[in-house]
């Protein structure tokens, strides 16, 4: 025998599918079209977007594509300063966000605009101590009104003292001078375009009865010193009212024994417009 071997022979067989019905309906023709779809909606999308836009918010954006630094610039910050606010009324701007993106504008109002506020609140908290210098009912209870000025606002508050309370002991129920000094209070705070927010303070003093606490009693006595002001003659408007808050022994007056009687008072705090803002925003952030 030979030393080689025969090898057997190996045998290849190409064997061509043709193209089916199947091969018709493939996915990939699928996939073009929603590109297409996409595309066509972005076009139509940024042609109604440069139709809406005004020519300061386009010059903005012309700017931004020539060159990445444009809102640094004066011309920039005057835009977005200007018209920043987003093509739709509140819409999300160029104005930059949180984030570093567009959004809401976080300063919405000039320093005029500030000061011409404070300015009204100022002439508001005037007006009230003028009223209770004047009114024989109301002058006895003048060293039970304070008022001055946070970073929030303007702040009234209505204390206790041992010979003249507000409310029966205990209980949600105002006192009759009370009602006046509300009602006097409302007028003023009526002719503003600002909104409140209404607090209700105890003393440290516990009920025995745990079912009802300084929590209820305190956000009772809010809400009732609410209806008063609301339903006063020329008081606050409908929705003047931004929320009504008990806030029981938990925020004491400066100085004061928890016990002090002058913890129990009314608190109302007209909002300025950059504190309103800011509690809007930090509302929507958490939802």
């Amino acid at each position: 025998m030979s030393d080689q071997q025969a090898q057997p022979e190996v045998r290849i067989r190409i064997v061509k599918k043709k193209g089916g019905h199947s091969a018709a309906h493939g996915g990939a023709w699928k996939v073009a079209y929603a590109d297409l779809m996409t595309a066509m909606m972005a076009f139509f999308l940024l042609m109604w977007l440069l139709v809406s836009a005004d020519k300061n918010t386009k010059a903005g954006i012309a700017g931004m594509f020539q060159d990445p630094n444009f809102f640094n610039t004066e011309r920039g910050k005057e835009i977005l300063a200007n018209h920043g606010k987003g093509i739709l009324p509140g819409g999300r701007g160029m104005a930059p966000g949180p984030d570093g993106g567009g959004g809401v504008d976080s300063n919405p109002e000039s320093p005029g605009t500030i000061a011409e506020e404070k300015k009204a609140m100022e002439a508001t908290a005037e007006a009230i101590e003028k009223a209770f210098q004047q009114d024989e009912l109301l002058q006895a209870f003048q060293d039970q009104i304070s008022l001055d000025f946070t970073d929030e606002g303007l702040r009234i508050q209505i204390q206790d003292k041992a010979a003249q309370v507000l409310f029966d002991s205990g209980s949600a129920t105002l006192k009759s001078y009370t009602l006046s000094i509300l009602k006097e209070i409302a007028r003023e705070l009526g002719k503003l375009p600002n909104r409140v927010v209404i607090g209700g303070h105890t003393d440290a003093s516990q009920y025995s009865n745990k079912a009802y606490s300084n929590w209820e009693l305190s956000a009772e006595r809010a809400n009732a010193a609410r209806r008063v002001m609301e339903s006063a003659a020329g008081g606050l408007r409908p929705g003047q009212v931004r929320r009504v808050t008990g806030y029981a022994e938990t925020i004491p007056l400066e100085g004061k024994e928890p016990n002090d009687p002058r913890n129990r008072r009314i608190s109302i705090m007209v909002l300025s417009s950059a504190t309103e803002h800011a509690e809007t925003l930090h509302l929507k952030s958490i939802r």
